[in-house]
């Protein structure tokens, strides 16, 4: 079966365009430094921005590495996962990054550690 040739250089050129489109724009990396404190519903959290390893995202291809800085809060129970990443949110925001809400968390001791969550 031959394709004409149009017809074959317009799904190139749709492949390409949709390759490109999907690359995300980075602004300026965040910011590192010492605890912050997030007051969200009248409750005072304390937050911290770290380096280290890249997070995990779930995708309908599977697991994909979430590149960027951990973010930590704390106090939280181990059931109040959607209010530390809206905690997690402000802090990332207020370090002149960008939240990932697809990086997962996970509970450790007490706070929510959402690693690549912050780019």
């Amino acid at each position: 079966m031959q394709l004409h040739p149009l017809i074959s250089l317009g799904v190139v050129a749709g492949l390409s365009a949709c390759a490109t489109a999907s690359v995300p724009q980075r602004g300026p990396e965040p910011t590192v430094g010492p605890s912050q404190t997030v007051s969200y519903r009248g409750t005072a959290f304390q937050t911290k921005l770290l380096p280290g390893r890249p997070g995990k995202a779930l995708t309908a291809q599977g697991a994909v590495a979430v590149p960027g800085l951990s973010v930590a809060v704390a106090p939280f129970g181990m059931d109040q996962g959607q209010m530390a990443k809206d905690v997690a949110r402000i802090a990332c925001e207020r370090a002149e990054g960008r939240f990932n809400a697809r990086a997962l968390g996970r509970f450790v001791a007490g706070a929510w550690v959402f690693e690549g969550g912050c780019a």
